[in-house]
């Protein structure tokens, strides 16, 4: 009996991780690397780049970094009408290849430039 419950559990777990999987790809389906550019990539025992991009009406933005040791930081600026409004926020122990939001003031026509610093080989990308 304490088996089949045991199943049954991981069955529904398994099902939630699927869920959750799908529903996450729905949410970012339709982006494309909007900054990376030559400044994008780095490489040393200290290595740091930065890189930029723009989007009009974003309504959400995210920075990707690889390699390994990875902290970075991000600022964006968006315009809507008249309204112009920023933030910042720093990404501590990023793991290579995740995606990270950038806080956004409001959904508008943004631009971002952000940074990233790593050991060994890394690369920034900004997404939109």
């Amino acid at each position: 009996m304490r088996k089949i419950g045991a199943l049954i559990t991981l069955a529904v777990l398994a099902f939630a991780g699927l869920a959750f999987a799908s529903s996450t790809d729905a949410g970012t389906s339709g982006l494309r690397v909007i900054g990376n550019g030559s400044a994008g990539s780095s490489s040393g025992e200290f290595a740091v780049t930065v890189a930029r991009g723009s989007k009009k009406k974003a309504n959400a933005l995210y920075i990707r970094g690889f390699g390994r040791e990875l902290s970075g930081h991000a600022a964006v600026a968006c315009s809507r009408g008249f309204s112009v409004g920023s933030k910042s926020k720093a990404f501590g122990a990023m793991r290579s290849g995740t995606l990270y939001r950038i806080p956004l003031p409001f959904a508008g026509d943004c631009e971002v430039t952000a940074s990233l610093s790593g050991f060994g080989r890394i690369r920034l990308e900004i997404i939109g």
